[in-house]
């Protein structure tokens, strides 16, 4: 862990910053035009004025929230432009609206505070850094005021429910990112470790609220909260970095995961999807819609994840690759935009996640709240047999029959609920924590009623959002598999369809006295003086014998296969109880599958045995003593060698003349475009040297559709005067905005020249338009 902060050190460095300058002095795109976007903001001209401060801001409701926000922006592009112009005026005024803010504002309140202070943390902490590190007129001074700001004003409306108490998903994620970019700000060690902390084990919002398969909580809400969950967690990735600390690694990789699942959902490849959710909701079914193209198609985290990934460790992001083809660069993501990066970080220590193992026998009984009659719990043939009484758990009701263990520290339990008896509508069967064999007594549980639905309580924890997350059904759908986990003197309740795929729905702080001892097992109550006879199977608990006999695992319930370079990266949601996996590939859809490797002991594996231009189709199956499962659902890949676009470094022109605008088309930045006033012409590019080029790609630009082209010849020349047919189209159709068509060239030769003769647009009598024309050349 990094014990001296470094600064600038929210994701860019002093030498990340050098390099960027360099690059936008220089021209190099797509640089140059990301640092465009930001000067051509009006909060970036010396002329702004500022719309603060205000002594209070408030979210929902809104009060002096817009001029807070603008004003944000506003410190963080002035700050830029001082950077990259070293004109003394753009700091000056980026401190003036920094420290107007920081002796004003007294307050920020409402019920999502959060929510702004993690959307605008790397505009107003990361201004600030650069102010810091790089701005001579910079004093000590104003370091000590901003950190007073930060600590006395923003951080605690970062995280205003309470230590943990954070909302679910992206609301959380944008809490811990705000904490963490303020804590380096004001060389706060301490703060910063809690955020690393809490961040690798609160699982209702930080990288545990994710699957094998790279699903975050939010992924089955809709995209833009999936997206700002991803952003949330990859910046404060990004930042923890920048401070010596590596929890890209953490999970397998997970936030190369969550990324590659992300892109590979909005680049539109058919993708299936798992049960999965938040403390919020618990979703069954994928009804988003996909193929957003928001926030610049999520140009900031994918452009920081395939840095982390690709760039630092040497991995392979194939369907963040094939969305960076097309995705904007703005003025955010150009500054961590990079095609080089040696820097170094180190994971944390382990983290006290607790281990189960089965039990079979050492559970005692216990009848809370005058349950009568006394219950029983017997173990045979892998299953627990729970009779038991009691009035009710629901609500404030506390009187069950309870086989229990007493554990000290960190634990956990898993069952799945076979069958329950239907003694009464409110009869329940689950797992269930608590401090004491108290009636009343501070509690959490997570059962299933007859109907199958999966219900949670937490009485007498601190829980965000009160009775309404604490006591409510979590799922109504089939997740007859429940779980507790106690980390610290937080409880977490989990649901699940097959025993691996665990949402956080329930989330509880245990205040002080925090007990060393808790009290861990199954639950059952009949609502009514009959005993419920309730089966549970799969039961593990911390501390567990070990003893129960091995059952065949299920099959993995999703496979995903990605198309990388020479490889194919394939990663599966785990099968419960299974300790290794075989990986079985064919050339045919079907089958037969040969196994390409056998023993995988994780949930992911890279297949390099293979050819690109081939496609496979891939399976994989699950084992251990008891024997193997089925097959999980088939996924195919076809890895590619990807293709290098050229168009860069020469020179562009267009049938009008008019070469400001021919360049944007070869700036590689979708988000700029080359705009032509009428319906024919041309645009032409010098490389300068002669390419074989051997496809060519059109994107489109975010404009009305008429303005796209339609009908053209792609031509190609030596001299620019004599110019040689390569490929022709008619009645091409742009499906959706940003959307890159590739071409091959039937027969590539070397030239110098290449130029698109437009003969049609789609419909538009005054323009036309795309976004970016690429030359591509194999390397």
């Amino acid at each position: 862990m990094a014990r001296v902060i470094k600064h600038p050190g929210v994701g860019v460095t002093l030498s990340d910053l050098a390099t960027l300058k360099a690059y936008v002095d220089q021209g190099r795109e797509p640089w140059a035009s990301g640092f465009e976007q930001v000067a051509g903001s009006p909060m970036s001209r010396l002329s702004y004025g500022g719309h603060g401060p205000f002594a209070k801001v408030s979210r929902a409701p809104d009060e002096n929230l817009w001029a807070w926000r603008n004003d944000m922006v506003a410190i963080s592009n002035l700050s830029l432009m001082w950077y990259f112009t070293r004109d003394e005026r753009y700091a000056e005024n980026a401190r003036k609206f920094l420290l107007g803010w920081a002796t004003t504002q007294t307050e920020f309140s409402g019920r999502e505070s959060m929510l702004d202070l993690g959307d605008y943390a790397l505009q107003f902490v990361g201004g600030a850094e650069i102010l810091r590190a790089t701005w001579p007129g910079w004093k000590e001074s104003d370091t000590a005021t901003v950190k007073k700001y930060f600590k006395d004003v923003l951080m605690p409306a970062a995280n205003p429910y309470g230590e943990s108490s954070f909302g679910a998903a992206n609301k959380g994620a944008l809490s811990l990112t705000a904490l963490g970019l303020m804590a380096i700000y004001n060389d706060d060690i301490e703060a910063l470790d809690k955020v690393v902390y809490q961040a690798r084990t609160l699982a209702h919002i930080g990288l545990r609220n994710s699957n094998d398969i790279g699903m975050l909580g939010d992924s089955l809400r809709d995209q833009g909260h999936a997206y700002g969950q991803l952003k949330s967690l990859t910046m404060l990735a990004e930042a923890l970095w920048s401070q010596g600390i590596d929890i890209y690694s953490d999970f397998d990789n997970r936030l190369l995961a969550a990324g590659e699942y992300f892109a590979r959902v909005n680049e539109r490849v058919p993708t299936a999807a798992l049960p999965f959710g938040t403390t919020d909701r618990y979703y069954l079914t994928d009804v988003t819609g996909h193929g957003w193209d928001g926030a610049n198609g999520g140009s900031v985290a994918l452009t920081q994840i395939y840095g982390a990934y690709v760039l630092r460790k040497g991995l392979q992001a194939p369907f963040i690759a094939q969305r960076r083809l097309r995705m904007p660069v703005d003025g955010s993501s150009f500054m961590f935009l990079k095609d080089a990066d040696t820097s170094k970080a180190t994971p944390p220590p382990a983290l006290p996640i607790p281990s189960t193992a089965s039990i079979t026998s050492g559970f005692s009984n216990a009848d809370i709240g005058g349950a009568s009659p006394a219950g029983t719990a017997t173990y045979a043939d892998g299953k627990w047999n729970v009779a038991g009484a009691g009035r009710g758990i629901w609500g404030a009701l506390d009187s069950s029959h309870f086989a229990y263990k007493a554990l000290t520290g960190n634990s956990a339990i898993i069952a799945k609920v076979e069958s329950l008896q239907n003694t009464h509508p409110s009869a329940m069967a689950g797992v269930m924590m608590r401090t004491s064999l108290d009636p009343d007594a501070p509690r959490a549980w997570m059962a299933i009623n007859y109907k199958g639905e999966a219900l949670q309580n937490m009485t007498k924890l601190a829980v965000y959002g009160g009775s309404n997350y604490a006591n409510k059904v979590a799922s109504s759908g089939p997740t007859y598999w429940v779980k507790l986990e106690r980390i610290g003197n937080i409880i977490t309740g989990y649901v699940s369809p097959d025993g691996t795929n665990w949402a956080a729905t329930d989330v509880g702080r245990i205040d002080a006295p925090v007990p060393d001892t808790v009290y861990v097992g199954l639950v059952v109550s009949s609502v009514t003086s009959q005993l419920n006879n309730s089966v549970f199977s799969n039961v593990q608990i911390t501390g567990g014998d070990g003893g129960a006999p091995s059952v065949i695992p299920a099959a993995p319930a999703m496979l995903l296969a990605s198309p990388g370079d020479g490889t194919v990266p394939l990663r599966w949601q785990a099968s419960f109880g299974a300790n290794g996996y075989t990986v079985g590939r064919s050339e045919f859809s079907g089958g037969p599958y040969e196994a390409v490797a056998s023993g995988v002991t994780g949930s992911s594996y890279t297949d390099t045995s293979v050819t690109n231009g081939t496609t496979y189709y891939y399976t994989v199956t699950a084992s251990n003593s008891a024997g193997t499962s089925g097959r999980s659902p088939m996924d195919s890949a076809t890895p590619t060698r990807p293709m290098v676009n050229v168009a860069t470094g020469g020179t562009a022109s267009d049938s009008a003349g008019n070469a400001t605008q021919a360049k944007r088309a070869f700036d590689r930045n979708s988000l700029s475009q080359w705009l032509y006033v009428g319906t024919t012409g041309w645009l032409q590019y010098d490389l300068g040297h002669t390419e074989r080029v051997q496809r060519y790609a059109i994107t489109s630009t975010t404009n009305p559709v008429p303005r796209d082209p339609k009908d053209w010849q792609f031509q190609a020349s030596n001299d620019g005067v004599t110019w040689t047919t390569l490929d022709t189209q008619n009645d091409q159709v742009f499906d959706y905005r940003l959307e890159l068509k590739t071409y091959a060239i039937a027969n590539p030769a070397s030239y110098r020249y290449y130029r698109l003769n437009i003969t049609a647009n789609n419909g538009d009598s005054t323009l036309t338009d795309l976004s970016e024309l690429g030359l591509f050349v194999s390397k």
